[in-house]
């Protein structure tokens, strides 16, 4: 009965790291496969028209190209809800349009600017020098003579 408790520990060993290994692959791996090999990366950019924060999680209504979409973020969510406002433009790493996603990967988030015609004037008008006469010194023939 002995003789058969390390075949047995192997083969559940290699069972586990044959299961673990695309996770572990991607997680660690990811950086020194080259790009053919690699998750392609399918940004969805969208702008926010509105954000709702619950206790525990933070919904994000994101209008795109392809539709509207609701992300639900449950993790870091106070760390979301400082970076995202409404009107903000959001990339989204996602595979394809979804209407319902959770904790999708943020890839960058752009802050609206509103211009107002106040702050679209410049600042400081820039500064016009005064005209300056074109005549030069004239020299005298007579007054260079010794």
């Amino acid at each position: 009965m002995r003789g058969w408790v390390i075949p047995t520990t192997i083969f559940i060993l290699g069972l586990g790291l044959g299961l673990s290994s695309p996770m572990l692959a991607s997680r660690y791996g990811d950086q020194y496969l080259p790009a053919f090999l690699k998750k392609p990366i399918h940004p969805l950019e969208g702008s926010v028209t509105h954000k709702q924060r619950q206790q525990d999680r933070l919904l994000i209504t994101i209008t795109t190209q392809d539709g509207t979409i609701l992300a639900t973020f449950q993790q870091q969510v106070p760390e979301i809800d400082l970076l995202i406002e409404e009107r903000d433009l959001v990339t989204l790493d996602v595979r394809q349009y979804e209407p319902f996603v959770t904790d999708p990967p943020l890839l960058r988030v752009t802050k609206h600017t509103e211009v107002t015609p106040d702050s679209a004037a410049p600042t400081n008008p820039p500064i016009q020098s005064e005209p300056t006469p074109e005549t030069s010194p004239t020299l005298d023939p007579q007054s260079s003579l010794p």
